[in-house]
Protein backbone atom coordinates (compact mmCIF):
# COMPACT_ATOMS: atom_id res chain seq x y z
CA UNK A 1 0.00 0.00 0.00
CA UNK A 2 1.01 3.30 -1.05
CA UNK A 3 2.77 5.20 2.07
CA UNK A 4 0.72 8.49 1.97
CA UNK A 5 -2.65 6.11 1.69
CA UNK A 6 -1.93 4.34 4.86
CA UNK A 7 -1.34 6.93 6.54
CA UNK A 8 -5.17 8.26 5.25
CA UNK A 9 -6.29 4.95 5.66
CA UNK A 10 -4.68 5.32 9.58
CA UNK A 11 -6.70 8.71 10.14
CA UNK A 12 -9.82 7.76 9.04
CA UNK A 13 -10.31 4.13 11.35
CA UNK A 14 -8.88 6.36 14.20
CA UNK A 15 -11.93 9.42 13.63
CA UNK A 16 -14.41 5.99 12.99
CA UNK A 17 -13.82 4.77 16.34
CA UNK A 18 -13.99 8.24 17.60
CA UNK A 19 -17.04 9.28 16.03
CA UNK A 20 -18.46 5.82 17.17
CA UNK A 21 -17.59 6.79 20.55
CA UNK A 22 -19.12 10.40 21.19
CA UNK A 23 -22.32 9.26 19.54
CA UNK A 24 -22.81 6.50 21.92
CA UNK A 25 -21.81 9.66 24.60
CA UNK A 26 -24.64 11.51 22.83
CA UNK A 27 -27.25 8.92 22.58
CA UNK A 28 -26.63 8.91 26.42
CA UNK A 29 -26.94 13.12 27.49
CA UNK A 30 -29.94 11.99 29.63
CA UNK A 31 -29.16 8.43 31.43
CA UNK A 32 -29.01 9.03 34.75
CA UNK A 33 -24.95 8.57 36.18
CA UNK A 34 -23.85 7.83 32.64
CA UNK A 35 -20.19 8.52 32.61
CA UNK A 36 -18.69 9.37 29.15
CA UNK A 37 -16.05 7.21 27.47
CA UNK A 38 -12.99 8.63 26.29
CA UNK A 39 -10.77 7.34 23.16
CA UNK A 40 -7.07 7.21 23.76
CA UNK A 41 -4.66 7.30 20.72
CA UNK A 42 -0.97 5.95 20.43
CA UNK A 43 1.32 7.45 17.91
CA UNK A 44 3.34 4.48 16.29
CA UNK A 45 6.87 5.99 15.55
CA UNK A 46 8.74 5.44 12.40
CA UNK A 47 11.04 2.20 11.93
CA UNK A 48 14.08 3.81 12.29
CA UNK A 49 13.51 5.63 15.47
CA UNK A 50 12.04 2.53 16.95
CA UNK A 51 14.24 0.29 15.98
CA UNK A 52 17.28 1.63 14.79
CA UNK A 53 17.37 1.00 11.39
CA UNK A 54 15.54 1.69 8.34
CA UNK A 55 14.05 -0.74 5.98
CA UNK A 56 13.71 0.11 2.29
CA UNK A 57 11.22 -2.30 1.69
CA UNK A 58 8.81 -2.29 4.72
CA UNK A 59 6.50 -5.21 4.66
CA UNK A 60 4.23 -4.89 8.08
CA UNK A 61 3.04 -1.03 7.11
CA UNK A 62 1.39 -0.80 10.69
CA UNK A 63 4.56 -1.91 12.43
CA UNK A 64 7.32 0.42 10.15
CA UNK A 65 5.35 3.62 9.98
CA UNK A 66 4.22 6.25 11.79
CA UNK A 67 0.25 7.02 11.98
CA UNK A 68 -1.63 6.29 14.91
CA UNK A 69 -3.52 3.73 16.53
CA UNK A 70 -5.93 3.40 19.11
CA UNK A 71 -4.65 2.55 22.61
CA UNK A 72 -7.89 1.90 24.77
CA UNK A 73 -11.18 3.11 25.78
CA UNK A 74 -11.44 4.82 29.08
CA UNK A 75 -14.04 5.70 30.80
CA UNK A 76 -14.39 9.42 32.84
CA UNK A 77 -16.18 8.62 36.04
CA UNK A 78 -16.25 12.51 36.79
CA UNK A 79 -19.20 12.84 39.00
CA UNK A 80 -22.35 14.43 36.99
CA UNK A 81 -24.54 17.21 38.67
CA UNK A 82 -27.39 16.06 40.46
CA UNK A 83 -30.77 16.54 39.60
CA UNK A 84 -33.14 17.07 42.47
CA UNK A 85 -36.72 14.79 41.52
CA UNK A 86 -38.38 15.11 45.22
CA UNK A 87 -38.78 10.92 44.65
CA UNK A 88 -38.17 9.60 47.96
CA UNK A 89 -36.80 6.18 46.20
CA UNK A 90 -34.26 8.27 43.87
CA UNK A 91 -31.09 8.30 45.67
CA UNK A 92 -27.56 10.30 44.49
CA UNK A 93 -24.59 9.85 45.58
CA UNK A 94 -22.19 12.67 46.34
CA UNK A 95 -18.28 11.94 45.92
CA UNK A 96 -16.80 8.63 45.32
CA UNK A 97 -18.29 5.23 45.28
CA UNK A 98 -20.88 2.92 44.03
CA UNK A 99 -24.00 1.10 44.94
CA UNK A 100 -23.58 -2.79 44.88
CA UNK A 101 -26.99 -4.10 43.30
CA UNK A 102 -27.87 -8.15 42.38
CA UNK A 103 -27.51 -10.84 44.64
CA UNK A 104 -24.77 -12.69 46.34
CA UNK A 105 -23.71 -15.30 43.49
CA UNK A 106 -23.43 -11.71 41.07
CA UNK A 107 -23.23 -8.24 41.89
CA UNK A 108 -22.83 -4.85 40.03
CA UNK A 109 -21.61 -2.00 40.69
CA UNK A 110 -23.79 1.21 39.76
CA UNK A 111 -24.18 4.89 40.65
CA UNK A 112 -27.88 5.04 39.29
CA UNK A 113 -30.06 5.55 42.08
CA UNK A 114 -33.88 5.40 40.60
CA UNK A 115 -35.38 2.73 42.63
CA UNK A 116 -38.55 1.16 43.63
CA UNK A 117 -40.45 -1.92 45.30
CA UNK A 118 -40.63 -4.81 43.77
CA UNK A 119 -43.50 -7.59 44.35
CA UNK A 120 -41.39 -8.89 47.14
CA UNK A 121 -41.12 -5.45 49.38
CA UNK A 122 -37.68 -5.27 48.18
CA UNK A 123 -35.29 -2.33 46.59
CA UNK A 124 -34.89 -2.53 43.29
CA UNK A 125 -33.58 -0.41 40.30
CA UNK A 126 -36.26 0.99 38.76
CA UNK A 127 -35.21 -0.13 35.14
CA UNK A 128 -33.38 -3.78 35.87
CA UNK A 129 -35.56 -4.58 39.13
CA UNK A 130 -32.18 -5.75 40.65
CA UNK A 131 -32.41 -5.73 44.33
CA UNK A 132 -30.19 -3.30 45.76
CA UNK A 133 -27.63 -4.53 48.68
CA UNK A 134 -27.47 -3.46 52.19
CA UNK A 135 -24.03 -3.94 53.86
CA UNK A 136 -24.37 -7.38 55.09
CA UNK A 137 -25.08 -8.35 51.76
CA UNK A 138 -28.48 -8.98 51.32
CA UNK A 139 -31.55 -7.04 50.02
CA UNK A 140 -33.41 -4.26 51.86
CA UNK A 141 -37.08 -5.02 52.45
CA UNK A 142 -40.09 -2.54 52.96
CA UNK A 143 -42.42 -3.95 55.77
CA UNK A 144 -46.21 -3.67 53.83
CA UNK A 145 -47.55 -0.85 56.50
CA UNK A 146 -44.38 1.21 55.47
CA UNK A 147 -46.10 4.48 53.91
CA UNK A 148 -42.98 6.32 53.55
CA UNK A 149 -39.25 5.24 53.47
CA UNK A 150 -36.64 7.62 54.66
CA UNK A 151 -32.82 7.49 53.60
CA UNK A 152 -30.36 9.14 55.67
CA UNK A 153 -27.21 10.38 54.22
CA UNK A 154 -25.07 7.40 55.40
CA UNK A 155 -27.48 5.20 53.58
CA UNK A 156 -29.81 3.71 57.12
CA UNK A 157 -32.90 2.64 55.38
CA UNK A 158 -35.67 4.08 57.61
CA UNK A 159 -39.32 2.94 57.18
CA UNK A 160 -42.53 4.87 58.82
CA UNK A 161 -46.03 3.83 59.38
CA UNK A 162 -48.67 5.91 58.23
CA UNK A 163 -49.01 7.54 61.80
CA UNK A 164 -45.70 8.97 61.31
CA UNK A 165 -43.79 6.71 63.84
CA UNK A 166 -40.82 4.88 62.54
CA UNK A 167 -40.39 0.98 62.20
CA UNK A 168 -37.26 0.77 62.88
CA UNK A 169 -33.94 0.56 60.65
CA UNK A 170 -34.34 -1.65 57.73
CA UNK A 171 -30.37 -2.04 56.16
CA UNK A 172 -27.86 -0.19 55.54
CA UNK A 173 -27.14 0.67 51.75
CA UNK A 174 -23.40 -0.57 51.00
CA UNK A 175 -21.15 2.00 49.13
CA UNK A 176 -18.35 0.55 47.57
CA UNK A 177 -15.19 0.85 45.54
CA UNK A 178 -12.98 -1.28 42.70
CA UNK A 179 -9.44 -1.30 43.55
CA UNK A 180 -8.64 0.69 40.83
CA UNK A 181 -11.51 2.43 38.21
CA UNK A 182 -9.46 1.31 35.44
CA UNK A 183 -10.70 -2.56 36.22
CA UNK A 184 -14.43 -1.45 36.04
CA UNK A 185 -15.83 -3.31 32.45
CA UNK A 186 -18.97 -1.09 31.72
CA UNK A 187 -22.22 -3.96 31.18
CA UNK A 188 -25.14 -1.87 29.83
CA UNK A 189 -27.99 0.05 31.58
CA UNK A 190 -25.02 2.49 34.29
CA UNK A 191 -23.73 -0.95 35.14
CA UNK A 192 -20.17 -2.04 36.11
CA UNK A 193 -18.76 -5.37 36.61
CA UNK A 194 -15.14 -6.18 37.76
CA UNK A 195 -12.94 -9.23 38.39
CA UNK A 196 -10.58 -6.89 40.73
CA UNK A 197 -11.36 -6.26 44.52
CA UNK A 198 -14.28 -4.13 45.49
CA UNK A 199 -14.31 -3.46 49.09
CA UNK A 200 -16.14 -0.61 51.69
CA UNK A 201 -15.69 2.98 50.24
CA UNK A 202 -13.43 4.35 53.10
CA UNK A 203 -14.46 7.88 52.15
CA UNK A 204 -17.12 9.11 54.04
CA UNK A 205 -20.77 8.04 52.70
CA UNK A 206 -22.57 10.96 51.84
CA UNK A 207 -26.45 10.23 50.20
CA UNK A 208 -28.73 12.56 48.64
CA UNK A 209 -32.62 11.37 48.74
CA UNK A 210 -34.90 12.96 46.07
CA UNK A 211 -31.80 13.25 43.57
CA UNK A 212 -30.48 11.79 40.60
CA UNK A 213 -26.94 12.17 39.17
CA UNK A 214 -27.21 13.79 35.56
CA UNK A 215 -25.08 11.98 32.63
CA UNK A 216 -21.58 12.49 32.75
CA UNK A 217 -22.16 13.92 29.30
CA UNK A 218 -21.61 17.98 27.80
CA UNK A 219 -23.92 17.97 25.10
CA UNK A 220 -22.39 21.00 23.82
CA UNK A 221 -19.10 20.02 24.32
CA UNK A 222 -19.43 16.65 22.84
CA UNK A 223 -21.57 18.13 19.64
CA UNK A 224 -18.68 19.95 18.71
CA UNK A 225 -16.38 17.44 18.81
CA UNK A 226 -18.51 15.27 17.36
CA UNK A 227 -18.78 17.90 14.31
CA UNK A 228 -14.94 18.10 14.21
CA UNK A 229 -13.95 14.63 14.04
CA UNK A 230 -16.97 14.23 11.38
CA UNK A 231 -15.03 16.85 9.16
CA UNK A 232 -11.69 15.29 10.23
CA UNK A 233 -12.87 11.52 9.00
CA UNK A 234 -14.06 12.98 5.48
CA UNK A 235 -10.77 14.89 5.30
CA UNK A 236 -8.83 11.68 5.29
CA UNK A 237 -11.45 9.77 2.85
CA UNK A 238 -10.98 12.50 0.36
CA UNK A 239 -7.18 11.93 0.86
CA UNK A 240 -7.42 8.38 0.03
CA UNK A 241 -9.47 9.21 -3.14
CA UNK A 242 -7.19 11.67 -4.13
CA UNK A 243 -4.17 9.48 -4.03
CA UNK A 244 -6.21 6.68 -5.43
CA UNK A 245 -6.74 8.85 -8.30
CA UNK A 246 -3.36 10.11 -8.57
CA UNK A 247 -1.76 6.54 -8.78
CA UNK A 248 -4.74 5.83 -11.68
CA UNK A 249 -3.42 8.90 -13.93
CA UNK A 250 0.41 7.54 -13.13
CA UNK A 251 -0.28 4.34 -14.52
CA UNK A 252 -2.40 5.64 -17.22
CA UNK A 253 0.45 7.30 -18.33
CA UNK A 254 2.87 4.92 -18.03
CA UNK A 255 4.13 3.27 -21.54
CA UNK A 256 2.56 -0.20 -22.36
CA UNK A 257 4.46 -3.14 -24.20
Amino acid sequence: MIYGMYLSAQGAEANSVRLDVLSNNMANANTTSFKRDVPLFRMNPPRDEKEGNLSPLPGDLENHTGGISLEAITTDFQNGSLIPTEGEFDIALKGQGFFQVGNRQESFLTRNGALTIDADRRLVTADQGLPILAKDGNPIEIPADAVHVGISTDGLVTPFAKDGQSLGPVGQLAVMMPSSLDSLVKMGNSLYTTEGRVEPSKAPVNISQGFLEASGTNSVEEMMELVSTSRMFESNINMIKLQDESLGRLLQSMPRR
